[in-house]
């Protein structure tokens, strides 16, 4: 396990439930992923016909998740990841996360390595991340992988649990 600083940017609000939506968040996510130089690798998904949320590889469920959305399943979360070779935990090991989240705290995340954060002007990808989200709240933030910004944005630790949180802006809307 490495630790790594990774720069986040993480949308709260309401996110609607239609196929259209979470399916064009997925194809933006990859088209980032690709352009940042990463390949989408592995697919997290919580729904109503993926109870485990277990990562499986992106060939091996995107069939499955675009057959899902247009049969109007409930899709509760999915998280993009892009993972080295021989990574051993997930949560800790990424390259990149991207993450639609639409449980009880309603949120979209980018995580991205804190060098490659340069890669993209900041203002365009919240806009663009704001098509598929009600935004009310944003948070730019750099934290340590082995901290998880995904348990940050989640919020369900206090800030003070976090030591090696930088806040590099937020915006209310």
């Amino acid at each position: 396990m490495r630790d790594k600083l990774m720069t986040s940017i993480v949308l709260y609000g309401p996110i609607e439930a239609r196929e259209k939506n979470i399916w064009d968040w997925y194809q933006y996510s990859l088209k980032l992923n690709k352009g940042l130089g990463y390949p989408s690798t592995h697919l997290g998904i919580i729904g109503d016909s993926f109870k485990s949320g277990k990562l499986t590889t992106t060939k091996r469920t995107e069939t499955k998740l675009k057959k899902a959305l247009e049969n109007g399943e409930s899709i509760e979360t999915v998280s993009l990841y892009s993972l080295p070779e021989g990574f051993t935990q997930a949560a800790f090991d990424f390259n990149t996360f991207f993450s639609m989240n639409r449980s009880l705290n309603q949120f979209i995340i980018v995580s991205v390595p804190s060098v490659d954060f340069s890669k993209f002007d900041k203002r365009d990808m919240i806009r663009d991340l704001g098509r598929f989200i009600t935004c009310r709240k944003v948070e730019v933030f750099e934290l340590s992988i082995l901290e998880s910004p995904l348990i940050y944005a989640s919020k369900v630790n206090q800030e003070s649990d976090f030591k090696s949180l930088k806040k590099i802006d937020k915006y209310d809307l």
